[in-house]
């Protein structure tokens, strides 16, 4: 079998491909899908052989054969997976998928039971299972009755941050000796300003004046966002004349009554909702911000954050165990349940006396998160796993 050291035969490792080709809205990916297709992209430059396995999650959906994508199967990989799981019996197809790795991860929640190739998990947290009212409620129920028993399957279980550990012992049930802490990354493309014409036509299409507050994420519960925009309106008309408020993400689920006050406030132009955009569109947004605003009730590591300070933003943020650790000493925490708090931080931003020195300050610390050291992290990991 391939060891991490074995240059001749290169470490095949099989991906879930669901978040990445077969999502419920092609190509938008969440912060898992995030996740996965950058450590895919770093594991592949470390000389991996990842091959991506899944099945289509839409009728009529085609398995999109790149150079790694390795399995495909006639039914999506949460049906296999549920069966295998309520049946308790390993993997339907697991011999095929077993003959063509040495070590499976499950970047999606999906985790599959092999008998005889390792698999790792990747959990993000555990707010199905602890704040399940911040969840997706279709199916509640079964789908926190799978995650848990799922989870147990794994081999080794990464959290992203080690404010998650605790979360993941008590509500998954996973033994905490079978934890790895593994932080995310940043694309490096957020240290790069975008050309001034690119960060100027992206505004004037989107009615936007430079220096905003921005927030980037899906619209669900857990993202605070009713707060967010209360405590924006809480503050004086001359501070919100001259300072937007923007966010960036497509709807989730259970907000309808956010999504109905958004779409009523277009035609002001103070609070603007964009939707999802596209990578480039959205580096270009956060160039053009003022400042980042991060008010969600729970998280199990931040990512937009980091890609805030990647960009020298200064940032408001939830005081999260999970935020507090990536980001003490670079950011503004509050009390996310305090409006009043919420909106005396933003009114205190003045942003236009911003120094270089902060803005370096901030974008060398998010240099500190990269894929190529998550990846290397990973690729121990499996190596601890397999040999």
């Amino acid at each position: 079998m391939p060891t991490v050291a074995d240059d001749a035969t290169p470490l095949r490792v099989g991906i879930s491909s669901n978040v990445l080709e077969f999502g419920a809205t092609p190509g938008q990916l969440d912060g898992i899908g995030i996740y996965t297709r950058e450590l895919e992209a770093a594991l592949i430059a470390r000389g991996i052989d990842v091959r991506r396995i899944g099945a289509p999650m839409r009728a009529g959906a085609r398995f999109a054969r790149t150079r790694n994508a390795a399995l495909s199967f006639p039914l999506p990989m949460a049906y296999l997976t549920a069966a295998a799981t309520a049946l308790r019996t390993p993997l339907p197809f697991a011999s095929t998928v077993e003959r063509a790795i040495d070590v499976y991860h499950a970047t999606d929640y999906l985790v599959p039971k092999l008998a005889r190739t390792p698999v790792v998990a990747t959990l993000y947290d555990a707010i199905p299972l602890k704040n399940p009212e911040w969840a997706n409620p279709r199916l509640r129920g079964i789908k926190n009755w799978l995650l848990m028993h799922c989870a147990q399957a794994a081999d080794a279980v990464i959290a992203i941050s080690n404010a998650a550990v605790s979360d993941l012992v008590e509500h998954y049930g996973i033994p905490r000796a079978r934890i790895r802490v593994i932080q995310l990354g940043v694309d490096l493309r957020w240290f790069d300003r975008p050309p001034a014409e690119h960060v100027a036509g992206t505004l004037q299409a989107h009615g936007l004046a430079g220096g905003y507050f921005l927030h980037v994420g899906t619209l669900q519960p857990r993202k605070n966002l009713d707060a967010l925009v209360t405590a924006y309106e809480r503050l004086p008309a001359t501070l919100q004349a001259e300072r937007q408020l923007v966010l960036v993400g497509k709807y989730g689920w259970g907000v309808p009554g956010l999504r109905d006050r958004l779409l009523s406030k277009r035609a002001a132009g103070r609070v603007v909702w964009l939707d999802y955009v596209p990578r480039d569109v959205l580096q270009s947004l956060y160039y053009g911000a003022g400042a980042f605003v991060f008010p969600s009730l729970g998280e199990g590591f931040g990512l937009p954050v980091i890609e805030a300070l990647a960009v020298g933003l200064p940032v408001v943020a939830s005081e999260l165990p999970a935020l507090v650790e990536i980001a003490q000493g670079y950011a503004t925490f509050i009390t996310p349940a305090s409006i009043d708090a919420l909106a005396a931080a933003l009114a205190k931003m003045d942003v236009a006396s911003e120094d270089s020195g902060a803005i370096d300050s901030r974008r060398n610390h998010a240099r500190k998160f990269t894929w190529a050291r998550c990846a290397r992290e990973t690729h121990t990991l499996y190596g601890q796993l397999i040999n």
